[in-house]
């Protein structure tokens, strides 16, 4: 197989661009990209839904941390129908509307009222003589786009760290398929990270006893943890060791089982 052959569709690459491997608008540690001879332009392009799954899961934390996005644009809250979010002269600002009709939010958008849809998010109110909260809970990582943006960055992960070859090699048809048409069950372990502190970590791969391999990293504060082998062995050993593996901290396996 020749150099300049994209690992996704192993059709020839251009070398035209590059691909950041954690989006642009988390956050990209610099340099952590492969370049246009190993991701071809029209599969870059392609991936551009799975990379605005994973971004609107971690909207929240990107405002309140000020990432910017592409261009260095600042941050917004636009993709949830009852919330936005900007950056104002004095930080971040967020509008929830939990009326029933429209408001005009704080820097003067229209606002939906909550419908009760997947992306609304549902906030408490109260106040005491001295302060006021907003309490409310957003899913996390329930769209397939999600787990396939997160598996992509994984897979793009060790064609980084060890072999752009490696990633070619037929050994990956499954994840390749999962990534690019939504093929097939695939699993990623989540949990949460030991402090809240906004940050991007790839860690190299692990090569199980078995020949998997297990990417882990960190976006945000939330970790997971990738296993790569066809049959996800590795993943399922750690599941039944969860309490070894994490102590307290919060756990869980993406999709979760109903």
């Amino acid at each position: 197989m020749s150099s300049d052959t994209c690992i996704w569709c192993l059709q020839h690459a251009d070398g035209n661009g590059e691909e950041h491997i954690i989006p642009e608008a988390l956050g990209c540690p610099p340099g952590f990209v492969l370049p246009g001879t190993v991701v071809c332009r029209k599969c870059n392009n392609g991936f551009a839904d799975l990379d605005s799954a994973v971004i609107d899961e971690f909207d929240f934390q990107v405002l309140m941390a000020g990432i910017p996005r592409k261009k260095r644009r600042p941050p917004v809250i636009r993709s949830r129908g009852n919330v936005v979010g900007t950056i104002e002269e004095d930080g971040p600002a967020i509008s929830f509307n939990m009326n029933p009709v429209p408001i005009t939010a704080h820097d003067g958008s229209r606002l939906a009222p909550y419908r009760g849809s997947r992306r609304d998010i549902r906030a408490t109110f109260t106040h005491d003589e001295n302060l006021s909260r907003i309490s409310f809970d957003a899913p996390f990582g329930q769209n397939q786009k999600f787990l396939r943006g997160i598996t992509k960055i994984a897979f793009s992960s060790l064609a980084y760290f060890l072999s752009v070859q490696l990633a070619r090699s037929p050994t990956f048809f499954s994840i390749r398929g999962f990534v690019k048409h939504g093929e097939g069950d695939r699993h990623v372990l989540i949990s949460s990270s030991d402090d809240n502190h906004y940050f991007n970590c790839v860690w190299p791969p692990y090569i199980s006893c078995s020949g998997s391999y297990i990417v882990t990293f960190r976006l945000a504060s939330v970790e997971f943890l990738v296993d790569l082998s066809e049959e996800e062995s590795y993943i399922r050993k750690i599941q039944a060791a969860a309490q070894e593996c994490f102590g307290e901290k919060n756990w869980c396996i993406l999709p979760l089982e109903t």
